[in-house]
Formats: structure tokens, C-alpha cells, sequence
């Protein structure tokens, strides 16, 4: 079992303890308390171990804020499962390591607020369609970054799904499943004549192939908008 598994088991077992997941339940199954905070930076959140307490960045939507409380119990969950904990260090080192571990909390997190069967339901009628991932943060009360995560990590090939806007046109957040190589940051930004803006400019859904933002590889694209946001899904194309 993969790193990736086991994190998802955690995150499903988890759950299942403490259903139905409201603040108060998600903190009560480790022991730790909550407090509302303003960061001097973008930081959505943290765990302060020496204290045992979550911190959740103010002025957020409650959505991203129960998204970012899930991440915050998914990091202590791993930190006292030694035996995973101890498998992290050893495959990954400095900065890898804790882009390793942001990702893995935001899969937990993901599979706590969102079920794979919700997404695998979705997608029998859908296909993995962006479409899906204002519908599944709607049905199921959670953040576009859950769904985002969810999508990609459940899609039946290799994916990227992203969500991207703004003047500049940005990337906001995206997620890959692990078997897709190549990756796309956040705030990357998104030229001038790539199918992406063509889809916020003209509201015109797309379907056809693009590479992935400042990349040349071409991809299956999948895109349309929505509130002055493109989502969209990248998949590895069949020969």
C-alpha cells in the first residue's frame, strides 16, 4: 500500500468515527482545540503542536475554512501515525518532503469532506467533466478545491483539474492525480491565445488539445466557464 492509500484510509476511517463532520467533531477526534486567527501572510491555516491547537485564517468562506480545518487534522493524523510518517522521510527530503506532505493532507482532507462514492456517482453520469466540480462543491457543501482534489484524484486516467481567473489570468488551485508527471502552480500565469483565456474571454466551452499553462506537452483539454472562472481538466492524451 502506497503513500496515497494509506493517507485515504486514515481520512476514510477518520470520518466514519466522527460523522457527521462538523467543526466541533473534526478537532473533538484528536484532542485539539480551535481558534480564528489573522496570518501576516496568505496562509490558510496551522497546527501548533506545542499547544494542541488548530488555527483557521479569519475572513475566509466557512467552506474553505472547514476545507483548511480538514487539512490541519489530516497533518496531525499523519504526524502520529509512525509508521507512515516514518515511510515519508524516507522517500522524500527538505522541500519535496513538505510538498509531499501539503499533498497528502489535501488528499486526506478531500476524502474526509467528500466521498469518493459522491464523486464516482458523479462521474458515471458526467464523465470526469469540469463541470462537476461547481455541482459536487454545491450537492455536497464543500470548497472547489475539495472537488478539485477529488476529481483528479478519482478520474480513470492520468488528470490535472484546475480552476483559474482573474485579470492577469492566473491559476487559483489545481490537483493532479499521481500519475500524471508534469504539475502547474498556483498563480501560475495562464498567455494571452491559450484555450483557457479564449474560454473566460469568450464563455465558450472548449474541448480539444492544449498544453498545460508556460508548458509545451499538449494534453486533452476540457474547459468551460462559470462566475468569471475557467475550470478545467487536463488528461494525458491516447495514442
Amino acid at each position: 500500500m502506497n503513500l496515497r492509500e494509506r493517507t485515504l484510509e486514515l481520512a476514510r476511517a477518520y470520518r466514519k468515527a466522527q460523522a457527521p463532520l462538523t467543526p466541533e467533531r473534526l478537532i473533538g477526534g484528536i484532542g485539539a482545540s480551535l481558534a480564528y486567527t489573522r496570518f501576516p501572510n496568505d496562509q490558510d491555516g496551522a497546527f501548533d503542536f506545542n499547544t494542541q491547537t488548530i488555527l483557521i485564517a479569519e475572513g475566509q468562506s466557512p467552506k474553505r475554512q472547514r476545507f483548511t480545518l480538514a487539512h490541519e487534522v489530516m497533518h496531525c493524523l499523519i504526524y502520529r501515525d509512525d509508521d507512515l510518517l516514518s515511510e515519508l522521510h524516507e522517500a522524500y527530503a527538505g522541500q519535496e518532503l513538505e510538498a509531499q506532505l501539503e499533498a497528502l493532507c489535501n488528499l486526506g482532507a478531500a476524502e474526509m469532506l467528500l466521498p469518493r462514492e459522491a464523486v464516482e456517482a458523479g462521474m458515471a453520469k458526467r464523465g470526469q467533466s469540469p463541470r462537476l466540480i461547481p455541482e459536487l462543491a454545491e450537492e455536497h457543501q464543500v470548497s472547489e478545491e475539495v472537488a478539485i482534489i477529488a476529481l483528479a484524484e478519482y478520474g480513470p486516467s492520468p488528470s490535472l483539474v484546475l480552476v483559474a481567473g482573474g485579470k492577469p489570468m492566473r491559476v487559483f488551485f489545481s490537483a493532479r492525480n499521481e500519475k500524471m508527471l508534469d504539475r502547474v502552480r498556483r498563480e501560475a500565469q495562464v498567455p494571452k491565445g491559450h484555450p483557457l483565456a479564449l474560454v473566460l474571454e469568450t464563455a465558450l466551452p472548449y474541448k480539444g488539445s492544449a498544453p498545460l499553462p508556460g508548458q509545451r506537452i499538449p494534453y486533452a483539454l476540457e474547459a468551460f466557464s462559470k462566475g468569471g472562472r475557467v475550470y478545467a481538466v487536463f488528461r494525458e492524451q491516447m495514442n
